[in-house]
């Protein structure tokens, strides 16, 4: 006990210089530690301006808040690094700049003044560690002339450590500087429930961090440097339903990293090449959609060249598995969801059955960061181009579908209009009326029906002798034919049948009439509509009735034929 009292109150007597020193430290750090910025690729971004003008046209002002909100893009933390030759660079997280087309980075002083700069260049990306390097542009004025050192030592469990960075405060990034203790040096934990092999080594550590911290390094005091502090790792990660379990990628991992992005071997290109390839193809050759797997190599640009078509087809023919995974996706990060419609086109393209896709690798021609690449996927050649995006060997062009090609894309956008104008969706309300010839008994009736989703109404009226209602249950499907649509329908239902003649009938002979005549229906039908007048039709139709209760009534109306206009809404 006694060297515990002691150990007391020798910090008890540096607390004061203590405190000043690490405001004063926190001060400095703060020019070495920046908020990350991205912006996404245009593409991307124009079709989230169609979304939000759509969501304002409708009124949906909370819809449109929210595109605004992720147009605005994420943000994290990151710090600077110089190499041995005095070149600066920023450190971040991968998926603080997850999906940047640009980036940019910005130092804030306590007075509150800031300097921001612009069009960081992406070096590299490492997915595996979360990991990316950025440089500076060229003629940059920094707060400072060198960047962070890195620890050279281990780290030890029961250290005190800082962490810094840009959290968010109700969506607003916020300057914060906090301080723990290192928990674990060396933790390992699954990927997840379905999902064992371990990641790591990670720091744990109790310094806060939040949401925005990602990217922000992990430091020790340390004399001697500048700043006053050294960079033992890189806030990555918090766990959920824990308190002060927070987690840093260690510099021992970070610096390899650098090192290898700084020194890029061209003649290692084509063996990296080979291997994404390699995995590529593995795949796809499994019993199940692969959209998930395609998205996981498409490149920024391929999927902001792409997304606007591939949205419109995924919600046009895709099912409901394939939507499904878009929500689950974007309910997490609504940018990385882009990712599915385009992968999805793809495998639509080269899908031609159930089961697992046959492909193999045809033919690979290029150079540098730039590949043509050719595969053969169920007995068809498929054309690809593969680029070196941030370090990784992703998808830029994928055969026709995916290949940014601005006539496809007009083209496919122009049937669409079309259709739209066709108003031919199976489920459009239609409302319709006109004439029917009601065989054995109504040479000329009136006829009106209204139908909504699968299900509808219909009226014949030859007068108040002779007059029929029911309901019924459609199957209607929509054929496009340029500016031309089809719609062939089939519909069983119930009519109720009020036939005073028939009455009449079966009391002059003694017979017995009864009150509600029943008869079941089947009714085959075509309508035909064209642009010129969108939403109007002309239709025409076969119905069959069978009487469910007086065989005798067979006798007198069997079946009716309809001529009609209508309107689809």
């Amino acid at each position: 006990m006694a060297h515990r009292i002691i150990f007391l109150s020798v910090i008890l007597s540096f607390a004061t210089s203590l405190c000043v020193f690490a405001q004063t430290g926190a001060a400095e750090v703060r020019d070495y530690v920046g908020l990350i910025n991205q912006s996404y690729d245009p593409g991307i971004v124009a079709f989230l301006d169609t979304a939000r003008a759509e969501f304002r046209r409708r009124g949906e002002l909370s819809l449109a808040n929210t595109v605004d909100r992720i147009i605005a893009g994420g943000f994290g933390s990151g710090f600077l690094y110089s190499d041995a030759d005095g070149n600066l660079f920023v450190i971040t997280n991968a998926h603080v700049i997850a999906h940047a087309h640009t980036v940019s980075i910005t130092f804030e002083r306590p007075g509150g003044e800031l300097r921001r700069i612009d069009n960081l260049r992406i070096i590299a990306v490492d997915e595996e560690d979360d990991l990316a390097i950025l440089a500076i542009p060229a003629g940059e004025t920094l707060p400072v002339s060198q960047g962070l050192e890195f620890l050279y030592r281990a780290i030890e469990e029961g250290e005190q450590v800082f962490s810094a960075g840009f959290p968010g405060l109700g969506g607003t990034p916020l300057w914060q500087f906090a301080s723990g203790n290192v928990s674990n040096a060396f933790a390992r934990f699954p990927r997840s429930h379905e999902d064992p092999t371990l990641m790591g080594p990670f720091i744990q550590h109790t310094a806060h961090i939040d949401a925005g911290n990602s990217g922000g390094p992990l430091l020790v005091a340390q004399s001697g440097v500048p700043s006053g502090f050294a960079v033992v790792g890189i806030n990555s990660l918090t766990a959920t339903r824990r308190q002060a379990a927070n987690f840093a990628i260690p510099s021992a991992t970070v610096q390899p990293f650098i090192y290898k992005a700084l020194n890029p071997d061209p003649e290692t290109f084509r063996a990296e090449l080979d291997r994404r390839l390699s995995e590529f193809v593995g795949g796809l050759g499994v019993n199940r959609a692969v959209f998930p797997h395609i998205a996981q190599f498409l490149s920024n640009a391929n999927i902001g060249e792409n997304i606007e078509f591939a949205f419109e087809e995924m919600f046009d023919r895709a099912g409901m598995s394939v939507r499904r995974a878009f929500m689950e996706r974007a309910s997490e990060d609504f940018i990385a969801a882009m990712s599915i419609p385009v992968a999805w086109v793809i495998e639509d393209s080269v899908r031609t059955g159930g089961g697992a896709l046959r492909a193999s690798l045809t033919e690979v021609t290029g150079s540098g960061e730039e590949y043509t690449v050719v595969f053969t996927i169920n007995n068809v050649d498929v054309s690809s181009v593969w680029i070196r995006e941030y370090g990784n060997w992703r998808i830029r062009n994928f055969g026709t579908v995916a290949a940014g090609d601005r006539e496809l894309i007009e083209r496919r956008q122009r049937e669409r209009q079309a259709r739209d104008r066709l108003r031919i969706h199976p489920h459009s309300l239609h409302i319709e009326a006109g004439y029917a010839h009601i065989f054995g008994r109504a040479p000329v009736a009136l006829y009106a029906s209204l139908s909504f989703w699968h299900i509808g109404m219909q009226v014949y009226f030859a007068g108040p002798d002779f007059w029929t209602i029911g309901g019924f249950y459609e199957f209607r499907w929509a054929i496009p034919a340029g500016n031309i649509g089809f719609m062939p329908y089939v519909r069983m239902g119930i009519n109720y049948i009020h036939d005073q003649d028939y009455r009449d009938f079966v009391d002059e002979s003694d017979g017995f009439a009864m009150g509600f005549p029943l008869a079941a229906t089947g009714q085959l039908g075509l309508k035909i509509t064209t642009t010129a007048v969108p939403g109007l039709f002309i239709g025409g139709s076969f119905q069959y009735f069978l009487s469910l209760q007086d065989r005798d009534f067979d006798n007198r109306i069997r079946a009716a034929f309809t001529i009609t206009a209508g309107f689809a809404f």
